[in-house]
């Protein structure tokens, strides 16, 4: 069904008919510049109004950006696809469950390895909120997350799995000695030029100098900002690999190209291996592939909500992103418009 392009008017009256404190969306067809969509408010009821180069809490949208991190280390020689659980941390994981020793990167990437979605939320609750370097609990992480009973068996079993990625992210960091927000920046951030890419949630302690997030709570599910200096505003930092990124939105265009253009920042090959489900299925590494080929994924820590598309067959690259945690249907109907304008 033909979807009408976005305007910043259409913006607008989505953004007010959801009831968002902000709607952004930005978009990108091969050829052309990019387009930049912005409308509400920082903070609700703030009257201190978003901007066009403002930074958004990503979500699982870190997802396909560690799945590209591990995708650039392969090319590099630093890491295999077929690096194993068992192989890299066995001793980082001495309770671990034996049916995880054999699992590989394309298994945890592509949601296969077996892994629950998430610890148990006893455990998960006692890691930090911020920690300067977080390899340590990553260890302790993977240590839980491993020791569970699987979901079903490897390959064969599809679950979304937030533990999957922050296994990926302590053999990482065991093979190579360097925490994943540092890999990150070597080799992700700063070959794309993802200049204001970074971790947890945007903007400093006691500023609104850029959006934040807002999420509901009590009986009467009371809407609050959440800004940095008031309580918990994003997931621990061991969940950085699963869901701590953010950017503004014409950087998250220059990923989202790189995906849709094949770029030399990554071999022929490789981009394959990434945009390819390798044990059938949807999901392929860090993207979900629609029938029509076009890779999407979505994202929230409760603060937030966004997503993101490439459709490489129409050269295409698109976001839309609110700082409301609720997953409104505005922001997916926003994506279409945005990727029609491109």
């Amino acid at each position: 069904m033909p979807v009408d392009p976005l305007t910043k008017s259409r913006l607008t009256e989505q953004r007010v008919q959801a009831g968002l404190p902000a709607l952004a969306a930005a978009s990108a067809r091969r050829g052309g510049s990019v387009q930049v969509w912005v409308d509400g408010e920082r903070s609700i009821g703030s009257g201190v109004a978003v901007k066009d180069s403002d930074v958004w809490h990503l979500g699982s949208i870190s997802k396909p950006m560690t799945a590209t991190l591990v995708a650039r280390l392969v090319d590099l020689g630093a890491v295999c696809w077929d690096d194993c659980v068992g192989e890299v941390l066995s001793i980082v994981a001495p309770a671990m469950n034996e049916c995880y020793r054999s699992a590989t990167f394309r298994h945890l990437l592509s949601h296969r390895s077996g892994l629950p979605a998430n610890i148990p939320a006893e455990q998960f609750r006692r890691f930090s909120p911020e920690i300067d370097d977080a390899r340590e609990e990553r260890k302790v992480y993977a240590g839980h997350a491993l020791a569970t009973a699987p979901h079903g068996p490897m390959g064969a079993t599809f679950k979304y799995s937030n533990c999957g990625y922050i296994v990926v992210a302590a053999m990482l960091e065991a093979k190579l000695s360097q925490s994943w927000e540092s890999l990150m920046h070597t080799h992700v951030f700063k070959p794309l030029e993802l200049a204001t890419a970074g971790f947890g949630a945007p903007g400093h302690h006691g500023a609104l100098d850029q959006p934040v997030g807002h999420r509901y709570a009590g009986s009467d599910e009371t809407r609050c900002s959440r800004p940095k200096a008031v309580g918990v505003t994003d997931n621990p930092v061991v969940l950085g690999p699963a869901g701590r990124i953010h950017m503004s939105l014409q950087d998250l265009l220059r990923f989202l190209v790189a995906h849709r253009d094949h770029t030399k920042f990554l071999n022929p090959q490789t981009w394959t291996m990434l945009h390819n489900p390798a044990f059938g299925g949807d999901y392929a590494l860090g993207w979900f592939v629609r029938n029509n080929g076009e890779l999407w994924h979505n994202g929230s820590n409760d603060f937030w909500y966004i997503e993101a598309l490439v459709n490489m067959t129409a050269g295409i690259a698109a976001a839309a992103v609110s700082n409301d945690g609720r997953m409104s249907p505005a922001v997916g109907r926003t994506l279409r418009e945005a990727a029609a304008a491109a």
